[in-house]
């Protein structure tokens, strides 16, 4: 569903993405994982085009087929094929406008699907997503929200074009430990329902491990190891893989016999 191979991209005196190739199926979602700068967010906006202003790219990025070459392949993916969702769920949504109105700001203009159909659909996606009550929610703004509730807002209407690959970037780091797991346990739910192809961005290597069927960790613009989730953090094998493993906090055991 989404294949990405030797994708440079470069601005004028750095090169940001060094011949980075990877693809996640249908039904899969697969980690991509590395410390900040590493280009992991660079690499998702560049399946949009999402690239700095004066950008040159190189390499080839396939879409459920389509290539982000050209404006019409852009539109497709843009509308049709992908959806993003981001780190804040706050800067998705305008924060003067009622909610119903900035989620299906998409469906309404550039789908041309009438207001009260894309409204209708909200709310089911809504309702899908573990909202209660999505017709009152629509009429509240951002603020009136909670992070959990509002980024469970914007997955459906991420979801309301009906893509098949779902780009998240850092999509439960803003959240509390809760709240994570439980919009986690929605991906995963929503992945296996719908068969979408999910790329999940985050610099947790323990957290890829434990979500993700297979894991990608950069380093510098470079893709450097490649491992299924299962073991990326158990076993890893790459010296830079094992740095970050080595470096997430863990608790300390327990000495044998005090409470």
């Amino acid at each position: 569903m989404l294949e990405i191979h030797d994708l440079t991209l470069s601005v004028p005196g750095h090169r940001i993405l060094r011949g980075v190739s990877l693809d996640v199926g249908a039904g899969e979602t697969v980690g991509l994982v590395g410390e900040s700068g590493s280009g992991k967010s660079t690499t998702a906006r560049a399946v949009l085009r999402l690239v700095p202003e004066g950008a040159e790219t190189a390499g080839t990025i396939s879409v459920c087929g389509v290539s982000p070459g050209d404006p019409e392949g852009v539109r497709a993916i843009r509308t049709e094929h992908a959806a993003m969702i981001f780190q804040d769920p706050r800067s998705a949504l305008n924060p003067v406008r009622r909610i119903g109105d900035s989620a299906t700001e998409r469906l309404v203009h550039v789908h041309g699907v009438p207001k009260a159909e894309a409204t209708r659909r909200l709310v089911g996606l809504m309702a899908e997503v573990g909202l209660r009550d999505p017709e009152s929610l629509l009429r509240r703004y951002p603020h009136q929200l909670s992070g959990g509730m509002l980024q469970r807002v914007v997955i459906a209407a991420a979801l309301s074009t009906d893509p098949k690959v779902l780009l998240a970037d850092e999509a439960t780091s803003a959240l509390d430990v809760t709240t994570q797991a439980e919009v986690l346990a929605l991906l995963r739910r929503l992945r296996r329902e719908r068969e979408l192809a999910v790329l999940f961005i985050t610099h947790d290597l323990l957290l890829a491990g434990a979500f993700c069927d297979r894991v990608y960790v950069m380093k510098d613009g470079l893709i450097v190891d490649e491992q299924p989730g299962k073991t990326v953090f158990v076993d890893p094998a790459n010296p830079y893989t094992k740095a970050l493993a080595d470096a997430t906090p863990r608790l300390p055991e327990r000495e044998h016999g005090h409470a």
